[in-house]
């Protein structure tokens, strides 16, 4: 399966938008805590979805 890649652009307060292409593959919604993880390894950040 081929990944789902978008560009976006970060914010003046370094904020990024999740793009609607990735949110109808990753079930993130309003509200939800995320965890931000940066993996020094691969050289990339990921989002994981906290549990409630």
């Amino acid at each position: 399966m081929l990944p789902v890649e978008e560009v976006v652009k970060v914010s003046r307060n370094y904020q990024v938008t999740i793009p609607a292409k990735v949110r109808q593959k990753f079930p993130v919604k309003e509200g939800d805590l995320v965890k931000v993880i940066y993996d020094e390894n691969e050289g990339v950040v990921k989002i994981q979805i906290l549990k409630s």
